[in-house]
């Protein structure tokens, strides 16, 4: 870093960014005129250079199919500009539509602003790690031709595809908002919950899925100039929801075309999770996940509309605007923050749903403005609610005794996974960690997340612990060298500064999960589902492969680049270009 790319003065080492970028696609570009165009800002930064790369992502513009390497894109402008004694510089980002830099750029921005969905205060209130070794993210804008895109902890990367569409029209998945926060949002899951790609339930994937379009839905709503343009249209016209609800529309339209189908997925859905309870494709069911979000979303939204303050002020552009605004930051601390509260080792649908209306008790009790019936009567809907479920996966909401545990020494816990490591093993019994396993802690992490009014919560220190217990498969399928899976027990601990016990969501190795993990191995394994031998090429291998463990026995991994294929037969059967 040279004094030509850094203003001098104390303290100047911070960057922004800003750049256009497609707030769902060009094809709603066409249909609705300038409006789904936006502005993502890179705040805060360390750094901010060609490609574009920032500090957690860079842009390689790699084409496997064409095997060449583009160049990248160069800023078009920067300002310097001081605040407060602080050097700062803003650069813009820009290019011509139809062009390669237009992709590196939207898939970089869109990638960038898409974390900081997750970092914001409203949610997380922290720093997401990646899954991998390394501090950046790869973004391949047009990787492969194929009507494909996917996250790879392998590769660790964003590979977005491009391919022709019926009439032979390019399409470019990584013009696309939604698809480009989707993928993000796999690897910010994946940094959050590694096993989560290591499990063999259904509904682990089908998270990820969730995962992936509640975020591409809800970071429309950082979009404000946006979305304050929208509510001003007449009442006939206006179809915020549908512009929120309908997932990456030129996808879907390229795929299967307009007649067939209006987006590649819709979050104004029916679906229950009864209904897809024998389905493995992981779209299939994270849409009843997806459907309860929007459910959610839309109930908070009437609500507030409905109530007595809402109908004093009254219906104007300016009141749907602000209640909308309201409505989707609360959906977003409801359904988003206790992500970071989940197990580690594996979740379904309906531990998460015990979760977050766990979470929402804990912090607002009375429930005063009825925004957890809203959300509890759209999980009983959706079959999703754990009053409704014989088997005990409802997460406890009664934590051990303050008073009982040891070692409440909030420094030592926060130095490092081994200082926590020390506070969960004097305090195994409490947490219902067996004397003899040998228990890692996986992560640890210290919120800084905003409450009502602007202010400011009590941090919390969140720890992840975790072993493993085998669960041995039926001599009949041994044939396959896979004797045995792995189940990942453990738990999620959260304590504030005093060491208070915030949260708490255990996962004991139960007969009940052993049972499920043995029948989902086997119907994997009587699907031929896993590649037991290594494969070249990510994208032609099974959904599930395998590798060895520490102890010399098979680990499963879900094949990330499987998860988005195969579901657009033919599309894909035009002339690269």
């Amino acid at each position: 870093m040279t004094s030509e790319d850094t203003p001098s003065g104390p303290g100047s080492y911070r960057r922004r960014a800003r750049a256009k970028v497609y707030l769902k696609d060009p094809l709603a570009l066409s249909r609705r005129g300038n409006f789904p165009i936006g502005e993502a800002i890179v705040s805060g930064d360390t750094s901010i250079a060609p490609g574009p790369t920032s500090s957690r992502f860079v842009v390689v513009d790699y084409d496997a199919s064409a095997d060449r390497v583009y160049a990248p894109t160069k800023w078009q402008e920067r300002v310097e500009h001081w605040s407060h004694g602080q050097g700062e510089y803003l650069y813009d980002f820009a290019a011509s539509q139809g062009t390669r830099q237009e992709v590196q750029i939207n898939a970089w921005a869109t990638a960038v602003d898409t974390l900081q969905l997750f970092e914001d205060e409203n949610v997380f209130g922290r720093e997401v790690p990646w899954a991998f070794e390394g501090s950046r993210l790869r973004i391949l804008p047009q990787a492969m031709y194929d009507a494909n895109a996917f996250y790879s902890r392998q590769t660790k990367a964003l590979h977005f595809g491009y391919f022709a569409d019926r009439k032979n029209h390019p399409i470019k998945t990584a013009l696309s908002h939604d698809i480009v926060a989707h993928e993000t949002s796999h690897a910010i899951l994946d940094g959050l919950r590694p096993s989560y790609l290591e499990s063999v339930h259904p509904d682990a994937t089908g998270f990820h899925e969730y995962v992936g379009d509640v975020a591409a839905m809800l970071s429309l709503f950082r979009q404000r100039d946006f979305l304050r343009q929208l509510v001003m249209l007449p009442v006939k016209t206006r179809s915020f929801f549908n512009l929120v609800t309908e997932l990456a529309p030129q996808v879907g339209e390229g795929l299967y075309g307009q007649a067939d189908r209006a987006a590649l997925r819709s979050a104004r859905n029916t679906l229950t999770y009864r209904q897809v309870e024998g389905d493995r494709d992981p779209h299939v069911r994270g849409q009843v996940l997806t459907g309860f979000a929007f459910q959610v979303l839309e109930g908070l939204f009437r609500a507030r509309l409905d109530s007595d303050m809402g109908r004093e002020r009254g219906h104007g552009p300016q009141d749907l605007f602000r209640e909308l605004m309201t409505a989707a930051r609360h959906t977003m601390r409801m359904l988003l923050r206790p992500i970071d509260l989940l197990p580690p080792g594996n979740i379904t649908f309906v531990e998460y749903v015990s979760i977050v209306l766990a979470v929402d008790r804990h912090f607002y009790a009375k429930d005063g403005l009825g925004y957890r019936k809203i959300a509890e009567r759209a999980a009983r809907q959706r079959g999703l609610h754990p009053s409704q479920h014989e088997y005990a996966y409802e997460i406890e909401s009664e934590l051990p005794t303050n008073r009982r545990l040891r070692e409440r020494d909030i420094a030592m816990i926060r130095s490092s996974r081994v200082g926590a490591y020390r506070f969960l093993d004097a305090n195994r019994k409490n947490f219902r960690i067996p004397g003899n396993r040998d228990f890692r802690v996986v992560g640890v992490g210290t919120n800084r997340r905003a409450l009502d009014l602007g202010a400011r919560a009590v941090p919390e220190t969140i720890v992840q612990y975790q072993w493993e217990e085998r669960v041995p498969l039926p001599r009949d399928v041994r044939a396959t060298a896979l004797d045995h899976v792995v189940l990942r027990a453990g738990g999620t601990v959260a304590v504030d500064e005093f060491v208070n016990l915030v949260h708490w969501s255990p996962q004991t190795p139960t007969t009940l999960r052993r049972d499920a993990l043995r029948e989902h191995a086997i119907r994997l394994i009587t699907d031929r589902a896993i590649d037991f031998e290594p494969v070249s090429g990510l994208i032609t291998s099974r959904p599930y492969f395998a590798g060895r463990d520490q102890s010399g026995g098979l680990r499963l991994m879900v094949n990330t680049a499987r998860m988005h294929a195969g579901r657009a037969s033919g599309a894909s059967a035009g002339k690269a270009r």
